[in-house]
Formats: C-alpha cells, sequence, structure tokens
C-alpha cells in the first residue's frame, strides 16, 4: 500500500516506478566508480609508495577527491529527500472538504488572513467564478494546487510529475529537486572537466583497451547527462526567477484566461527565489531549510488600477462569448431535433405575434 504521512493514494512503489529510480542509481553509480578508479585512482597514485608517488599528481587528485565526493554527497542526499519527502497535499479539514462550509465561491478579503495580519484570497477559480473542486479527492483546491493522475491525489504547487524520482515535484520538495539538478550538473561538469586529462592520456599513451574503452565510455555518458542537465537546469531556474511552475507555464499557452484575469505570482526575483529555496539566504544551496508556510496562500503581484480594469474588461467579454456560444449550441441542436422529426419541405415554424395572428 501507500506510504504514511504521503501525498499518494496509490500503491507507490510498482515495477514501473521502480525502474525509473533504479535506472539513474545505475547512471550515478557507473559514473562514480569509473570516475573513481580509471582518473581518481592513478592520480593519487594509492597502488605506489610515498617516496615513488609524484607530490603535484597526489594533491591534485587529493583536491579533486575532495570536490567530486562532496558534490556526489549533495546530490544523493537531495535525491533521497526529493524521493521520500512528501510534496503536500489539501488538508482533510472542514474548509477545504465541506461543500456547505461558510466559505463562498468567491473569497472575501475577510475569510483568512496571515500570521501578519495581511489579507489572504484565492484568486484561481472556474471561469464562472466558483472554487475549484477536485471531484477525485473530493476536496476543494487551494491555489496553484493541481491533481496528479499517477499519485491520485490533489498536490500543493504542483510543478510536475517527476518519474525519476518517482515522486510529485510540490512545495515542500521544490527545493530538494532543484538542488538535485543543480548539484547534478556541477557533478558532471566537474569530471568532464577533471577527466579530460585522463582520456588525453589513455589515447596518447599506451594503456590496456579495456581501460580506454571505460573512460571514453564514462567521458560520453557524462557529457550526455551534462547536456539534458543543463537544459533541464536552466529551465527550472527560468521558472523560478518568474514564479511559475512547470503545469502553470504550459496552462498560460494552452488555457483560456479565468474571471478576472490571468494571476501572476512574480513578486520579485528575491521573494520567487524564497518561494523555492527558502527564506534563509545561506541555505539556499544546502538540503535544508525548505520555504515557509503550508503551500495553501500565495502572495499575488499587486495590479495597478488600469490593469485591473483591463482584466474585468476581458473578464466581461469571455463571459459574452461564452453565454453566445451557448446560445449558438442550442440553437444548432434544437435545428437539429426538428429537422429529423419533420420533412424537409415542410414550413418554418411560426411563432410569437405571428402565431397569434393565424
Amino acid at each position: 500500500g501507500c506510504a504514511r504521512h504521503m501525498a499518494f493514494k496509490c500503491q507507490r512503489w510498482t515495477l514501473a516506478n521502480v525502474l525509473p529510480v533504479a535506472f539513474v542509481i545505475w547512471i550515478i553509480g557507473t559514473i562514480w566508480f569509473l570516475y573513481g578508479w580509471l582518473h581518481l585512482w592513478v592520480l593519487l597514485q594509492l597502488h605506489v609508495e610515498s617516496a615513488l608517488r609524484d607530490e603535484a599528481r597526489f594533491q591534485r587528485g587529493f583536491i579533486q577527491a575532495c570536490v567530486s565526493q562532496s558534490l556526489t554527497l549533495l546530490l544523493l542526499i537531495c535525491f533521497i529527500r526529493a524521493i521520500f519527502t512528501d510534496p503536500g497535499s489539501v488538508p482533510e479539514t472542514p474548509e477545504w472538504r465541506n461543500r456547505e462550509y461558510s466559505l463562498k465561491a468567491k473569497y472575501s478579503s475577510e475569510d483568512t488572513k496571515d500570521r501578519d495580519g495581511d489579507k489572504l484570497e484565492h484568486h484561481e477559480v472556474k471561469q464562472s467564478g466558483e472554487r475549484r473542486f477536485c471531484k477525485w479527492c473530493d476536496r476543494y483546491k487551494p491555489d496553484r494546487c493541481h491533481h496528479c493522475r499517477v499519485c491520485r491525489s490533489c498536490i500543493l504547487r504542483m510543478d510536475h510529475h517527476c518519474p525519476w524520482i518517482a515522486n510529485c515535484v510540490g512545495f515542500r520538495n521544490h527545493k530538494f529537486f532543484f538542488l538535485l539538478v543543480f548539484y547534478a550538473l556541477a557533478d558532471v561538469a566537474f569530471i568532464i572537466i577533471t577527466m579530460t586529462e585522463s582520456v588525453t592520456r589513455a589515447v596518447t599513451d599506451e594503456t590496456p583497451s579495456k581501460h580506454r574503452f571505460l573512460l571514453v565510455f564514462c567521458m560520453t555518458l557524462s557529457v550526455i547527462m551534462g547536456l539534458l542537465l543543463q537544459m533541464f537546469f536552466a529551465l527550472h531556474v527560468w521558472l523560478m526567477l518568474k514564479a511559475t511552475t512547470t503545469i502553470e507555464f504550459c496552462e498560460k499557452r494552452h488555457r483560456r484566461t479565468v474571471v478576472g484575469g490571468p494571476v501572476s505570482w512574480n513578486v520579485g526575483i528575491i521573494k520567487n527565489m524564497q518561494a523555492v529555496l527558502g527564506s534563509n539566504f545561506f541555505l539556499w544551496l544546502l538540503p535544508l531549510s525548505p520555504p515557509d508556510g503550508e503551500g495553501l496562500y500565495f502572495e499575488r503581484a499587486t495590479r495597478n488600477p488600469g490593469e485591473a480594469q483591463e482584466s474585468s474588461e476581458t473578464a466581461a467579454l469571455l463571459a459574452d462569448q461564452a453565454n453566445k456560444e451557448e446560445g449558438a449550441s442550442s440553437s444548432r441542436a434544437h435545428g437539429q431535433a426538428a429537422s429529423s422529426g419533420a420533412p424537409e419541405s415542410s414550413a418554418p415554424e411560426v411563432t410569437g405575434d405571428k402565431a397569434a395572428a393565424v
């Protein structure tokens, strides 16, 4: 069954979920082993007596070993925390479960207040203005919350479901996932830069064919992972600076704006980074101190009166267009029903005053 205190409402560790995680572990282990055996071991000259060692190479190997193992350790910690940290789900409280709760379809500014007394509102609603409700979880959705069909649960500030960690990336583990990508990229970049020396030596000097093949294989695998991680990390840095999740970025390109206009959570670069990496600047690059809060309410970007008026006008236009489309579809349905029950040559139906005159 599912682990307790986690967002999962299904069996988590199936074969389909284990295989991607096992593949990531294999890649990490393969690169780590080959780099240590074919590069660090040679530089450290551990198979040679101390008096016969090249001190310059030994010092270079010692520094590279410390840096690479530290990056690998941080990578593994972030990997484990991203897998086993609950991304966050909707609380089992009447506010979110009971349809008859006192909170109405549109939240007034007096509904809830944060610890500083600032007014909190829910801004993401349906086009009808009603609160978003998940029919699978039977709960209302907070802002930026989405239902994951893999986890079968509503995830707070959901970014995406990541099969490589067999978990959703949400409010509580977003920092660990972000640092996982960061340290993985830093680790493979460091390995590529430093292992170039060993690959060059294997090509120019006399080297066993097996060692030469494994060195090239390790370098190729590291370069491929580095290119993929570079693009992925650049995307997530951009999303973080824009205060946007992957799902929100995709929805903005395909969905129509909600009543009141599109919602922006972009409150400045520093606050946007704190929303992912935590409030303590000195702990941003450590897998500690996740963001503050419960993931239910988020600060919204302020809008000037002109933007608010434009959003209201846009909402009115969308509502008018929706009404016209609904009326047109009803007319078409009525016409199709009438034509199916009468011959094509029958006279059109007369209604209103003309019918009374007849």
